[in-house]
């Protein structure tokens, strides 16, 4: 069975429409996050859900969210809850959808604690600084065992690396953001998603 691929950091409905087109199995969009360029608000969401094919989960990007911010998630249309930083116990329970809890190269020895939590669905492996396009050592997800929870490979991939990425890592998913973006970093680029989607299937 091939990769799935998640394009993230969508910002507006001609990105959905790249995404769509391409064949990618996920979309993500930053939500409650300013410091990214790539936040949008939950009305912008929505609108750009609206525009990608019925058959892509649609995931709700959010840093350490607060009770208030999952509700509104859970309300919004999303499939996934993908969440990088703290998840707190309350915004834990809060949470109606499936959980992809985010871990960096930083945090990576708190994958222990969410292997029972049934909410918890996979887990996505980013570099140190969520979004900045960097890759990390794979090697260190090297003695991580699976457990039946998506594995998810992110941070630093592209379409000229993410083929190597999949022979090397043998994720159940690869995850891209900026790897995909137009040259000047101002939304998503249509040929650079095709590749990346052909490029991450070819094993």
């Amino acid at each position: 069975m091939s990769v799935k691929v998640k394009i993230c950091g969508l910002t507006s409905v001609e990105d959905a429409a790249y995404v769509s087109e391409s064949g990618a199995d996920m979309a993500g969009m930053v939500v409650f996050f300013p410091k990214s360029r790539r936040n949008v608000t939950i009305e912008q969401a929505v609108s750009i859900m609206g525009g990608l094919s019925e058959n892509i989960k649609k995931c709700a990007v959010t840093v350490s969210p607060t009770v208030s911010q999952i509700k509104m998630i859970n309300d919004a249309g999303f499939d996934y809850i993908q969440v990088h930083g703290k998840l707190d116990d309350d915004a834990y329970e809060a949470a109606e959808l499936p959980v992809l809890k985010a871990f960096n190269v930083t945090d990576i020895d708190e994958l222990e604690k969410y292997r029972r939590a049934e909410k918890v669905c996979g887990y996505v492996f980013d570099a140190a600084e969520y979004g900045s396009g960097k890759s990390f050592d794979w090697a260190l997800l090297d003695d991580i065992e699976r457990d039946g929870k998506l594995f998810i490979l992110a941070g630093g991939l592209d379409p000229d690396n993410v083929l190597d990425a999949v022979k090397r890592v043998r994720p159940d998913a690869v995850d891209v953001s900026s790897g995909v973006e137009n040259n000047d970093g101002k939304g998503k680029n249509r040929n650079k998603i095709s590749d990346f989607v052909k490029n991450a299937r070819k094993v």
